[in-house]
């Protein structure tokens, strides 16, 4: 669950899995009878583990640093550091004791991963859009956000960690970075994480400022490696989908076909065939692309590699008007009949066509439709909300009829949106003509947490349980959203 008061060294012992002595094995502040109790106790632990800790990012630069050995270290120093490494090692050394230069901290030396972390380098980002792009991969959300100086960085916590042996020739640390291998590639597409960035290695260390997110249950381990494994068997009947930006076969109704891929494996194609010529085959090629709304410079590196590797290829002029003359408008989608002519010349025959048949009939231009889009009307609603709130501002107070005028939509219309939208809040006060409707996107809300949050708002937390209840109950106004003040509604009555 969502913690509503949030206190640093809850978040560290978390990170950690427990995993530290409690005490300081040398001049502890414990007293002497809680000492022998907790020695006594633990005799047979194997909590024998280390962390590395910085107190600057310059001194980290240098490779300078500390090693603890315990949560009294760690309680006592914590707010002091700025890097720590979350993950256990087995021990650490210095190069040089006095200037604190250290060592030891390699993947090789870690006895255990209980985190799986990520960096967001850039402040410019929707921190909302990350809680989204794990429901809709179905990766669990993360249990940890900290606000860095120049951007963010979230945790996975396992509730049973890699325990890493050299015997197993190191097989869960190969497991843990494949896994978070995976988890990077798969929210990359939605936020910008940085993918070069070492998941086991050193992070900014929770204290009591940049934490803006915290949620106790832990991740069950076998769940996400079942997820890994499903992410990459998915990846793999989409690895020619990489290049289009990581797009899923639901969403192409002709790049994702056989069709699609068989006429671009071949290589042999060439002039003069009535309708299976190398034109035609790179017109019906772009047309899938226009069809399936792939950017245009895609399909062009796309195609262009292709007709390169073609025996005799069409030349540059040729291609990039063939190319173009796709992408114009004037075509109405790929034709049937040339596919299968395609199709029967230049592959063993095992594809066969799929989709609309005969011409397939584009969307026209909003503009030239009498009627829009739902997802065309709800985005209207939040570039409208974007422009009127802000981070301190987060809240929109009018009345549903008034709000349907200033978009030109119809009330019935913007109802139905509000009720379905999933990146929508909306609270209704009083009745009737009296009835005032506050709403905000939850983007904003997000944004808004930060900012209460580095005003250290105790119940920022219990806004985040606010926020990512069931939609619906929110929509609907079934449940109260607690702690955000009126101060922060603006009313345009």
């Amino acid at each position: 669950m969502q913690i509503i008061d949030v206190q640093a060294t809850d978040v560290i012992q978390s990170m950690t899995n427990n995993d530290l002595y409690l005490y300081k094995r040398k001049n502890s502040n414990a007293a002497f009878r809680d000492l022998v109790a907790y020695d006594t106790y633990m005799q047979n632990s194997h909590k024998t583990g280390t962390v590395f800790v910085s107190r600057s990012k310059e001194d980290l630069t240098e490779g300078k640093g500390f090693i603890v050995t315990s949560y009294e270290a760690l309680n006592t120093k914590y707010r002091k550091l700025t890097h720590w490494t979350p993950n256990i090692f087995r021990g650490g050394r210095y190069y040089d004791f006095q200037r604190q230069y250290i060592k030891g901290h390699e993947k090789e030396n870690l006895k255990q991963i209980n985190v799986i972390g990520f960096d967001i380098d850039t402040k410019n980002v929707d921190l909302y859009a990350l809680f989204l792009a794990c429901d809709e991969l179905n990766l669990p959300r993360p249990n940890v956000l900290l606000e860095t100086p120049r951007g963010y960085q979230g945790f996975f916590i396992l509730d049973t960690p890699f325990f890493i042996h050299k015997q197993g020739d190191y097989k869960a640390l190969r497991v843990a970075d494949r896994i978070a291998s995976n988890i990077l590639e798969a929210l990359s597409h939605y936020v910008p994480v940085d993918s070069n960035c070492n998941q086991f290695g050193f992070y900014r260390i929770p204290n009591d400022e940049n934490i803006i997110y915290f949620d106790d249950e832990k991740i069950e381990t076998n769940s996400l490696i079942e997820w890994s494994k499903a992410y990459e068997h998915e990846a793999k009947k989409q690895r020619f989908h990489v290049i289009y930006g990581g797009k899923h076969s639901s969403e192409c109704q002709y790049v994702a076909s056989d069709w699609y891929r068989a006429l671009l494996q071949t290589r042999s194609i060439r002039a003069g065939e009535y309708a299976a010529s190398r034109n035609n085959a790179l017109l019906t090629l772009a047309l899938a692309n226009y069809a399936d709304n792939i950017p245009f410079e895609t399909a062009y590196d796309v195609l262009d590699q292709w007709n390169s590797a073609l025996d005799h290829p069409l030349p540059l002029k040729e291609f990039e008007r063939t190319l173009k003359s796709a992408y114009s408008g004037k075509y109405k989608g790929v034709q049937r009949d040339y596919v299968e002519s395609l199709l029967e010349n230049w592959t063993d025959g095992n594809a066969t066509f799929t989709g609309q048949s005969g011409w397939y009939k584009f969307a026209k231009p909003r503009e030239d439709r009498e009627r829009s889009h739902y997802k065309e009307w709800e985005q209207d609603i939040v570039s409208y909300l974007e422009a009127n709130t802000s981070a301190e501002q987060p809240f929109y107070s009018c009345s549903l009829r008034g709000l349907a005028k200033q978009l030109d939509m119809p009330v019935s219309t913007l109802k139905e949106v509000l009720k379905k939208s999933t990146y929508l809040y909306k609270k209704t006060k009083g009745k009737g003509r009296a009835a005032k409707t506050i709403l905000a996107t939850k983007s904003m809300l997000f944004n808004h947490l930060i900012v209460i949050r580095k005003k250290d708002d105790k119940t920022v937390q219990m806004i985040f349980t606010e926020l990512f209840c069931d939609t619906q109950k929110l929509n609907n106004g079934h449940e109260k959203f607690k702690g955000f003040s009126t101060e922060t509604v603006r009313d345009t009555s």
